[in-house]
């Protein structure tokens, strides 16, 4: 059995003091994080248990939040295509239809929301204005 507060303590070692976790239901949480995307939102992060253990999910909050900024191609194709797919896997988050999940290994929660927030946050850069339009011209 996890203990709650054995994680939040553990996320907030290694990840930040301002990770909270906010119960919603039998192995589920809320993670509260100080991370946000450029308008201010906060990234939304949901830790489930399933049968086969825990897992970080997004619950398809990271494409939605895109979508503001960019449409659904612009997601698709080229340079941010190639943003997210090396995103997914430097990470290895696996992309469900739209939601984007960590399956928790070994029980290591902090490294796990470690690498989960790094991997959402470079997904979200694809929304900077160079994003998926080749080389910067600088000069």
């Amino acid at each position: 059995m996890v203990n709650p507060s054995s994680i939040e303590r553990e996320c907030k070692t290694k990840v930040s003091e301002q990770i909270d976790l906010l119960p919603e239901g039998i192995g589920r949480f809320r993670v509260l994080t100080p991370f946000r995307f450029d308008d201010g939102d906060h990234l939304a992060i949901t830790l489930k248990e399933n049968g086969s253990g825990w897992y970080l999910s997004d619950e398809g909050n990271t494409y939605v939040h895109l979508s503001y900024d960019l449409a659904e191609r612009e997601i698709q194709r080229g340079t941010r295509q190639q943003i997210i797919i090396s995103a997914l896997a430097v990470f290895s988050i696996e992309d469900r239809d739209g939601e984007l999940v960590m399956r928790i290994a070994d029980q290591r929660f902090g490294d796990s929301l470690y690498s989960y927030v790094q991997g959402l946050l470079r997904i979200t850069d694809i929304t900077f204005p160079h994003a998926g339009q080749g080389p910067l011209d600088l000069s």
